[in-house]
């Protein structure tokens, strides 16, 4: 019969090495009625055992393969914690691979760096992931029946004009920062405060109107400043710049968007349109409807707290839009050349490198995405009713409740309606949910 596996807390084994000092290994062994070799055991370890915590029992977890490497990693993590920079274990394990081959000369097939590997270092490092804030917004107790509205009055649209997916299209106005911290850092467990280095332009804000369609293409980026005047900077072929005394979207503001974008499109001059838009107040103008009136394009306005689910940009592609952007921001912030003031503060990013990189991102987005987040809104499902269900799953096949978690943006204002925009000969109609 095989004996009973017994483990020791670390309060008891340093009580225990205490009392072998003073009375001998053998003698505290037998008052204790452990064996000896445990005692001999814990005394070589007697350093560690007095670092961990005492509630902490065996580590049965494999030792460091590599101790001086991770040694190295933790040192790093630790130096950019201390200037405030996020850590992710993206990070981690790109710097270890790179420490291996070029620092400590490990050959490739001995060392992965994986996620196993990384999962282990932090538990051996006593590092973890916090999370530094987080955003919540619920979605109305009446959503699904603004679901199937909403789903019926965009199939009847395609159904009397067969708009092409191509002059099927989504914008959606999104804020950002100058600067980008991630919510999230490696760090030491236990930590009391968890600080993120910036250069002090967190709330610092622009606002970025992106636009899709939905076979997949892109249109410009369309960036607007918080200036009164244009800067004297050159800026980027593939984004249009504007600047605004309060840095959002205003009514002259959409206008401009609508005659320098969106009727820019390709295949706008011979193809009738729809354009989703959320309820914000300059979406439903007179002088915007006049406009989709007479340019042949059907304006559908999503209900007020309904566009985590019907927004094809808020539902799967702002996340990883702002996420490239973030990744770019923080290696601006670890590498980047960066110039400082008289007094010594870090200068924020310059608005044609952040153009930049708004515009990579956006084009790094896979065209498959942009045509799966449109079917996901319901927007365009075949008309047949195969795709219908695809709004109640997501990328797992779970419930739709998965969908009421965080979310990074708000409506600007939460009204109204579907205020589709008919020809005068046109009799669908629409169901309102909020009036003005």
């Amino acid at each position: 019969m095989t004996a009973r596996r017994v483990s020791y807390t670390n309060a008891y084994k340093i009580k225990v090495m205490k009392l072998s000092d003073e009375i001998g290994n053998r003698a505290a062994a037998r008052e204790n009625e452990i064996n000896e070799c445990i005692i001999r055991k814990w005394k070589r370890k007697r350093e560690d055992i007095n670092d961990a915590p005492k509630a902490k029992r065996a580590n049965r977890g494999k030792d460091a393969k590599f101790p001086t490497l991770e040694l190295e990693l933790v040192e790093f993590v630790k130096e950019k914690r201390a200037a405030g920079i996020p850590i992710s274990t993206i990070e981690i394990r790109l710097k270890a691979s790179h420490s291996a081959k070029n620092t400590h000369h490990i050959p490739e097939n001995d060392f992965k760096a994986s996620r196993g590997w990384c999962s282990r270092f932090l538990q051996r490092s006593q590092l973890s992931i916090r999370r530094r804030t987080t955003i919540c917004q619920r979605l109305p107790a009446d959503f699904e029946d603004k679901l199937v509205a909403f789903q019926q009055y965009i199939i009847r649209l395609r159904q009397r004009h067969a708009h092409p997916l191509s002059q099927i299209g989504n914008a959606d106005q999104t804020p950002l920062t100058f600067d980008l911290p991630s919510a999230t850092t490696v760090c030491t467990k236990g930590s009391k405060k968890v600080t993120i280095k910036t250069t002090g332009n967190e709330k610092n804000r622009f606002t970025v109107m992106l636009a899709c369609l939905a076979d997949g293409s892109k249109l410009p980026p369309y960036i607007i400043f918080k200036r009164k005047t244009m800067p004297k900077e050159k800026f980027p072929a593939g984004v249009i710049v504007r600047v605004q005394e309060k840095g959002w979207m205003d009514d002259n503001l959409t206008m401009d968007w609508i005659k320098n974008v969106w009727d820019k499109r390709p295949g706008a001059l011979v193809n009738r349109g729809m354009l989703v838009l959320d309820s914000f107040r300059c979406h439903k103008n007179d002088e915007v409807k006049e406009h989709f009136k007479n340019t042949k394009t059907d304006l559908v306005i999503i209900p007020g707290g309904m566009t985590s689910i019907l927004q094809p940009l808020d539902v799967s592609l702002n996340k990883p839009m702002k996420d490239a952007l973030r990744k770019k921001w923080t290696h601006w912030m670890m590498d980047g050349a960066h110039t400082f003031t008289a007094t010594g503060r870090q200068r924020k990013v310059e608005m044609p490198t952040i153009c930049e990189w708004i515009l990579e991102a956006w084009n790094e987005i896979p065209i498959k995405s942009v045509v799966k987040s449109f079917k996901k809104c319901s927007i365009s499902n075949a008309l047949d009713g195969t795709e219908d269900d695809i709004i109640w799953e997501d990328e797992d096949n779970t419930p739709l409740s998965a969908l009421q978690q965080i979310l990074e943006d708000e409506d600007d204002l939460p009204l109204s309606s579907f205020a589709g925009l008919q020809d005068d000969e046109d009799d669908l109609h629409y169901e309102e949910y909020a009036r003005d």
